[in-house]
């Protein structure tokens, strides 16, 4: 059954956004980042809220005034990139079939459906092209490319270019290898590698193409680690998972328990980000 509410939902968080200050101007989102302080990513939006990669779920990112909202992409049979995670759309909509067997026009007839409940709602699949004008000047965008088709890389770097994006985009990049060639499509867009190890950290580092790098808990490097953000890297770390689950389940403390442990980590990637925007602004502390 459709939901009649989620209309009267996001107009009011739309409402919100358009009486509210924005933090920043087109160019400057990026340099943001590099403040002496936490930021929040929103994993897939605020999809506890909403359905994940929705323009609902990334209003209410919006809403919340969380620095970064991550999405993911796919293209369809006939080259729309649209946001979706899986490779079938069985599970988050109301269709079933791979998305790269679908048309736009079949996409379109679809609806996403709410989480966790799994309920159908009435948000359709939406485009990149419609998120990337949705965010501009109000949040930076992390696309998470879900093809290992370089067309249609190359086609993402340009909708960005096309849309003026490139200083409001995060690109995350899987394999830290690809920095140079992808680096060679459009400089002005932000490459984000995620390294595994020291070693990759510093080949990644070493190439001069980014300063954002995603890192994983399992990195025990401390001082090191802290002198990097000291010289201006920005290092991203997740919390999806067993940290996000227990912090539901015992509250914000969690979270500032796992600033203690990571001081060095300036963006931190979640699934809760209203209860980490609460913790961080000192109104949910416990």
């Amino acid at each position: 059954m459709i939901h009649v509410l989620t209309i009267f939902r996001v107009l009011l968080i739309v409402l919100s956004i358009l009486f509210s200050v924005a933090y920043g101007q087109s160019g400057r989102l990026l340099t943001k980042l590099s403040e002496k302080e936490q930021h929040i990513a929103a994993h897939r939006g605020a999809h506890k809220e909403f359905p994940e990669n929705s323009i609902a779920s990334i209003l209410e990112a919006i809403r919340l005034e969380v620095s970064v909202v991550e999405i993911d992409i796919r293209s369809t049979k006939d080259g729309v990139l649209i946001l979706m995670h899986d490779a079938t759309v069985d599970r988050t909509t109301t269709g079933k079939g791979k998305v790269s067997q679908l048309t736009y026009a079949e996409i379109q007839t679809l609806y996403l459906r709410d989480t966790p409940a799994g309920a159908a709602s009435n948000c359709h699949i939406p485009t990149l092209k419609e998120v990337l004008r949705l965010c501009r000047g109000k949040i930076i965008l992390d696309i998470d490319f879900k093809e290992e088709n370089e067309k249609y890389v190359a086609k993402t770097f340009e909708l960005i270019a096309a849309e003026n994006m490139e200083d409001e985009v995060l690109f995350f990049l899987y394999d830290h290898r690809l920095i140079e060639k992808f680096y060679k499509l459009n400089p002005r867009i932000t490459l984000f590698p995620r390294a595994r190890s020291m070693k990759d950290l510093h080949e990644i580092l070493k190439s001069k193409r980014t300063s954002i790098v995603h890192i994983d808990e399992s990195f025990d490097n401390y001082n090191e680690l802290v002198k990097l953000k000291d010289q201006g890297v920005i290092l991203w770390m997740n919390t999806l998972g067993d940290t996000d689950e227990k912090a539901l389940r015992e509250g914000s403390t969690v979270y500032e328990i796992f600033l203690k442990k990571y001081p060095y980590v300036r963006i931190i990637q979640t699934d809760n980000p209203s209860l980490w925007k609460n913790m961080l602004s000192g109104k949910h502390r416990q």
